[in-house]
């Protein structure tokens, strides 16, 4: 006779249970971390992008892609662009770099003033400062801007993203 004992069947089902739930735990906290990792990461680079941007060609904006520059809002997406008159007034021709967040992952600007961040041609920012909050199903991190240009990404509180 060939089969299978109920203990061997009650050993492989209980490793499938495991295995299953580890899988349900990796979904729902582990990739929403990894891809806020990832998008803060990739915004990280866009920000030194853009001031080196800013330091060989002149003023550069960093502003939300799904209201092109008109406002600052909750996105999932960024543009750069150049504006050669010196204010947010961005037309197609004047982007020239999207960056799209992984999926599920949004992006918020809290700043002093302004409705995009504006790199001069020394690499400063002008006259704002602020945060990126970035979150993803109650992950995320935060990327600090000093009026220099400069950014750091911080661990956040876990009340910032709910």
């Amino acid at each position: 006779m060939r089969g299978f004992t109920l203990v061997e069947l009650l050993i492989t089902l209980t490793l499938m249970i495991l295995l299953l739930s580890a899988g349900v735990h990796w979904q729902k906290e582990g990739l929403p971390r990894h891809r806020v990792v990832s998008a803060s990461n990739q915004v990280l680079g866009l920000i030194h992008y853009a001031r080196a941007e800013a330091l060989t060609r002149g003023p550069i904006f960093l502003c939300d892609g799904s209201s092109h520059c008109d406002r600052f809002q909750t996105t999932s997406s960024l543009l750069l662009a150049r504006s050669g008159d010196g204010i947010a007034t961005i037309t197609d021709d004047d982007v020239f770099h999207r960056l799209d967040l992984p999926e599920g992952t949004t992006l918020t600007w809290r700043r002093f003033r302004g409705t995009a961040l504006r790199y001069e041609r020394r690499g400063n920012l002008y006259y704002q400062n602020g945060s990126f909050l970035i979150c993803n199903q109650g992950q995320g991190r935060r990327i600090v801007m000093s009026v220099m240009g400069t950014a750091r990404i911080e661990p956040i509180s876990g009340g910032d993203c709910l």
